[in-house]
Formats: structure tokens, sequence, C-alpha cells
């Protein structure tokens, strides 16, 4: 690097909801911070998704609600639909159907205001290195050409693309290269219905392996614009499912609801559906969002977990610098913060999504229909990570249900691996000596577990 490179305190590639969000976070803590997207400003944090997130993360987070063109509509409920569709939960639950790109907007101005400096149309190339730890990076844009800056800190927020962490050694545990059964691909549209729609602030999910196998389709409305809805669907990766654009033509949208509808918007992505990313941090580089794997591993809702685990890496950084240095060691803390907060529960998540993604559509109306899962456990499921079923329950169950008893015995045994995975994340190592022997014991659970399934 020659003399006149800019030092930054943090640079972050990616400004979507997780980028902006932590530059935001950083630079009201008075760093020095550069954040940067490909895309240009108009086009901040566009993605297709379900645009739904609930109120909870916002008042976790202490972050205004959304308002104005930020929102789309409220949400009370989310309905959950059988296979055949005859059997409904309700999952309540306040939220918020938001404009994720003026979402973003709203964090970006935010950071600019607290000084953080924000470069558009600029695409962060390549890692570099010193004395095997990362020290900056290099930029490029089509006005520029290619130039390069330090950092104490170089934060991956590109997403599902993980453009710098792919540039890692594949020993460095923040690698952890994702599986593609451990994601979740899916299409969706923006429709203008013909007709309103009833309850506009109940979300629908309907999950069936025949229309999406591996995943759900969903049926969104956006209770401020009359007949606007998101409808996707998303399929398991890595199986051979197709395309999840043909199954949604083919399988949804030919109901009468969608005739003479009108495409406002469509697109497509890839969402990881998983455990937390192994470590948040390691040797000069720190991940958040889709690139850390922080999406909900049941419905794929990732913005909340993305703004926790910026949260949590600004409140690292803070405390390692006033410590004396962002190293390895003294970021450390970004880890515990999560995982208290939102990775135990996530990684517990993950051990049910397993299990619903080896439920045949017989074996999910059954179990809707006899109660095996009730709405309260779906709650409890969704808040905490928690399968918890009294000895009572079980046997009250199971007499209900004896023409599907190897199903009960399959659900006993998730609910108590659920509970093995979040003891061991909260015995998640102090420091990082011991994150191999912690990661050898979390694949063993993994392992135990799919035996027994």
């Amino acid at each position: 690097m020659g003399v006149n490179v800019i030092k930054y305190d943090v640079v972050i590639a990616g400004s979507g909801i997780a980028g902006a969000s932590v530059a935001y976070f950083l630079s009201r803590k008075g760093f020095k911070v550069l954040f940067t997207d490909v895309k240009p400003f108009e086009r901040a944090g566009d993605k297709p998704c379900g645009d739904a997130m609930g109120k909870h993360h916002f008042d976790e987070l202490g972050i205004e609600y959304p308002k104005g063109e930020e929102l789309e509509g409220l949400v009370k409920a989310i309905d959950i639909y059988s296979p055949s569709e005859e059997i409904r939960y309700r999952v309540t639950g306040e939220g918020f159907e938001v404009n994720r790109v003026e979402f973003t907007k709203r964090f970006i101005r935010l950071a600019q205001n607290k000084g953080a400096e924000y470069l558009p149309e600029v695409q962060v190339r390549k890692l570099l290195f010193k004395n095997g730890r990362v020290i900056g990076a290099s930029l490029w844009s089509r006005s520029r050409g290619e130039w390069e800056v330090e950092a104490d800190l170089v934060i991956d927020a590109t997403g599902m693309s993980r453009a710098l962490l792919r540039q890692l050694p594949k020993d460095w545990p923040i690698r952890d290269d994702l599986r593609p059964q451990d994601m979740n691909i899916a299409y969706r549209e923006i429709r203008k219905l013909k007709e309103p729609v009833e309850e506009p602030e109940i979300l629908r999910i309907y999950v069936s392996q025949e229309k999406a196998p591996g995943g759900y389709w969903w049926f969104f409305p956006y209770s401020f614009k009359d007949g606007v809805v998101n409808v996707g669907l998303g399929v398991q990766g890595g199986m051979g499912h197709p395309f999840p654009k043909d199954l949604l033509y083919t399988k949804v949208l030919n109901s009468p609801i969608f005739e003479g509808s009108e495409i406002i918007e469509a697109g497509g992505a890839a969402v990881p559906t998983r455990r937390p990313i192994n470590t948040l941090v390691w040797e000069g580089i720190a991940a958040v969002g889709d690139a850390a794997y922080t999406v909900n591993p049941i419905h794929g809702g990732g913005k909340g977990s993305a703004m926790l685990s910026s949260w949590c890496m600004a409140e690292a950084v803070e405390e390692a610098a006033n410590s004396g240095g962002l190293t390895t060691e003294a970021l450390w803390g970004a880890n515990k913060c999560f995982i208290d907060r939102y990775g135990a529960k996530q990684a517990a998540l993950d051990i049910f999504r397993v299990f619903l993604q080896r439920l045949s559509d017989k074996d999910l109306d059954d179990g809707m229909r006899r109660k095996l899962i009730k709405e309260e456990d779906l709650n409890t499921v969704s808040l905490h990570g928690d399968l918890e079923l009294s000895t009572v329950e079980k046997a009250m169950r199971l007499l209900s249900g004896l023409r599907r008893p190897t199903l009960l015995f399959k659900l006993k045994t998730v609910a108590d691996y659920m509970g093995k995975i979040k003891e061991h994340y909260r015995k998640f190592p102090e420091d990082p000596s011991g994150l191999n022997s912690w990661l050898t014991d979390l694949q063993r659970i993994y392992d135990d577990f799919l035996k027994k399934l």
C-alpha cells in the first residue's frame, strides 16, 4: 500500500439492510466508516423477498417503525395452511410489510449524517492481507478505476454472494461455505389483483411438498394498497427440484384469484436457511446479514435478524476499540451477543427445518389435523426456538393419533435435539481458542440427530 492510502476504522462491502445498518450503528459511535455497494443509491437494498418484518425487531433495537414510503402495510398474524389447505393455524404477532429500498435508504442517510462515507456503484474487489490478517481492500468503480483502502476491520455484507468471505483461506472458520441443501431458492412477484383481499393484515404461508418441495409458497397482502400482494414460492436447494418460477406458475398462479391480475414487479433470489455462521469475526474480517447466515431457517425472513447481527457487531467494535484494538479476541463478543439474542434460537429452528423438509404432505396434513403440533407450539417455536411437549400432552397426543405413532416419536426426537442445540450454543467458547472443539461437538449433535431422524 502507498503512503496516500486512506485509513478507515471499518470498511463495509454491501449496503443492503445489513450493511447500511451496521454503517449507521458504527458511525453514530464515532467510528470512521466507509460503506460501499455495487448498486446505485436508487436501488439500495433491492432484493426480491417477502418484505415482512416483525415489530419486535424494532422494539429490541430501539429503531423507529417504518412509515411513509417505507411502509407497505401492517401485519397482525400469519396463517399457516396444511398441504390440503383444509387445516389452518394462526400465529399471532404484529409486524410490517416494508418497502425494503426506502427502508435501506433510511439507514444510508442516517449513516451519512453521522459522518460515514457512502460510495454507491463501487465494488470491493479484493481483500488485502498482511501477516495472516486482513488489513484492507481494493475498490473499483467505472469512473475512478481501482484503488486501495486500509481498515482495522473489513465487514462482508454482500449477502449470498459472500464476495469477500469466498476469498479467505478455506481453513478460516468464518469462511464456512454453504451447502446447496441449506439454502432456499425463491421467486416472487408483486401483483395487483382485480379484487381487494379479505383480511389484508394477515399473511398466508402454504406448506406443500408437491407445490413447493422443501419450502413453501406465500401470499402476503400489502394492507395499504388494495389488492396488491407479494406472492412467491421457494424450494430447497441442491435437491434437483423444479425452478420455483415454474412451480409458482403451474401450481399457484393458475388459481382464479390471480385471473386478470397485473404484474408490478418480479424477481428471484436465494437465501441461507441454516444455523448461524461459525463465527462472525476472524483476523480482520467480519460478516453480517445473509453473508453470516442470519436468516430464520423456517420462514426465510432475514431483515430483522440482519439488523440484529449489525447491532451486535457495532457493540463489539466499540468494546474492542475501548480495550486496545480490533483483534479477533477483542471482537469475540459479537458472537455471544448474536447467539444470546437470536443465534441459539436460529440453530434450534434449523433442527426443526430439517425435520419439516423430510415430512410428506400426508405427514404434514395428519400432524396438523390431529394437533400433534399445535398453534401454541408454533408460537413458542417462533419466539424462542423451543418445542416443549409435556408428559401429559405427549400421552394425550399419542392416544389421539395412534394411526401415526412414528410421526409423534420423530417429533419427540426433534424437540429433544432442539433443546440440545440450544444448550450447546449457550456454551459457545469464550475465546477463539475453543472454537474448533466446539464445532466438532456441534457436528456430532447434527450427525446424531440425522441418524435418529
